[in-house]
């Protein structure tokens, strides 16, 4: 007798809600990542590197070395704007992991890489060689038959 069990959403395999709640998840993700409070510290970001832009090109009465460091300000004042997003936090903490795994990888010392490197070399002139062998004796295996 076949027992029927109903399917388990939290478990993964052959359950046909598992793309669907996988795709919710995803989605859900998004939508925390780019909140209200994200779009508005991006487009208070833009809208004052705008105006900054703004006023280094129409306030030309002023010296050239206040409008740089008025926009060089305003750019400051941005980038400390966008690292406070969710997605500058999401990124900071991809690349401190990666960073992380990155030392955990065992790197091949010089010898190593110099060894594999030659013995890469060494194949490759030999599959060459007997490639051009091959390639010569069907050549002439065809001119015999042709003949």
């Amino acid at each position: 007798m076949v027992e029927h069990r109903s399917p388990k959403p939290e478990v993964g395999g052959s359950s046909p809600s598992w793309p669907a709640k996988l795709l919710i998840m995803v989605t859900n993700k998004l939508e925390v990542d780019t909140g209200k409070n994200d779009i508005i510290k991006w487009a208070l970001a833009g809208l004052l590197f705008f105006a900054a832009l703004f006023g280094f090109y129409y306030y030309d009465e002023y010296p050239l070395i206040y409008r740089v460091l008025g926009i060089v300000g305003i750019v400051v004042l941005d980038f400390i704007i966008l690292f406070n997003t969710e997605k500058i936090r999401n990124l900071r903490v991809f690349t401190y992991d990666a960073r992380v795994e990155l030392k955990k990888v065992v790197w091949s010392t010089k010898a190593e890489v110099i060894q594999t490197t030659l013995i890469v070399f060494v194949v490759v002139i030999l599959m060459s060689v007997l490639l051009w062998l091959l390639d010569k004796l069907l050549g002439a295996g065809i001119k015999y038959l042709l003949a």
